[in-house]
């Protein structure tokens, strides 16, 4: 079904179930701590079953991950995809408005997915960020609700069916967010070429009461993003992409700087 630098994914049959089986590849202790961590989450859905569909844990090894095979394919495979249609859009956002809805049982599940104050501080002594923002964001975040989040809601990490509602696997990166840090992403992600996409997202999180919190994930994600622009695409000559993420980061960190003349 996939393959990457960190793991292979196949489908097939398991004692009579059909299954999806993820093994990993890598051993670079991120990734092994990722998997681990993808381990945990389907154990604890078990534990305490949250309001929405997910796969059924067959099998757990250091290196193998066995799950069910839920109906459904991913709306598309691209990090930045073409405009979808409104229904996909809709379900992705009323899958991430209900994890963040969801109290997860005691265990990795209700730990923060990462230091976002020490995120924002490197991220500023690299020059990823402007250093008169440093403040801001540290408000920004630290004020937010802290709530479930997927952590990844790429549409490769979605399934979508004809009928029924949309739900996401791939669970490497669940954890306790800053309330919008979902709606953030996705928002950002799915805006490349269906820019009315991220002003549903920021509405989303406004009518939740997390605006500032989204605010200063979207400035956060987009700096992310253009770090990896630089690193991990450096192979890619897209002058325009850039330029967007440029625009983007521009117009996330105005946003940012108004709200907090607000607060």
């Amino acid at each position: 079904m996939r393959r990457t630098d960190k793991a292979v994914t196949v489908a097939g049959h398991w004692q009579g179930h059909d299954v999806v089986a993820k093994q990993l590849t890598s051993s670079e202790r991120h990734w092994v701590r990722r998997f681990a961590h993808e381990v945990a989450a389907y154990q604890a859905f078990a534990a305490t079953p949250p309001p929405w569909r997910t796969p059924r844990l067959h099998y757990a090894g250091r290196t193998m991950l066995i799950i069910e095979r839920l109906p459904g394919a991913p709306p598309h495979t691209d990090r930045y995809p073409p405009r979808l249609p409104e229904t996909t859009v809709t379900g992705m956002i009323d899958a991430l408005t209900t994890f963040a809805s969801w109290q997860p049982p005691p265990g990795p599940l209700r730990a923060p997915a990462t230091d976002w104050p020490a995120r924002i501080r490197r991220y500023v002594a690299a020059g990823d960020l402007p250093a008169d923002h440093q403040q801001a964001l540290l408000e920004a975040v630290a004020g937010a609700p802290v709530l479930f989040g997927h952590g990844d809601p790429l549409t490769s990490n979605a399934l979508a069916i004809k009928h029924g509602p949309l739900t996401y696997i791939d669970y490497e990166f669940a954890g306790l967010y800053p309330g919008g840090a979902d709606l953030a992403l996705l928002g950002l992600w799915l805006s490349r070429h269906d820019p009315d996409t991220e002003q549903r997202c920021a509405h989303t999180a406004e009518v939740a009461g997390y605006l500032r919190g989204y605010q200063a994930m979207r400035v956060l994600w987009i700096a992310r993003e253009q770090r990896l622009y630089q690193t991990l695409f450096d192979t890619v000559d897209d002058q325009d992409h850039r330029h967007w993420l440029d625009d983007q980061a521009a117009t996330a960190i105005t946003a940012l700087r108004k709200a907090a003349r607000r607060a």
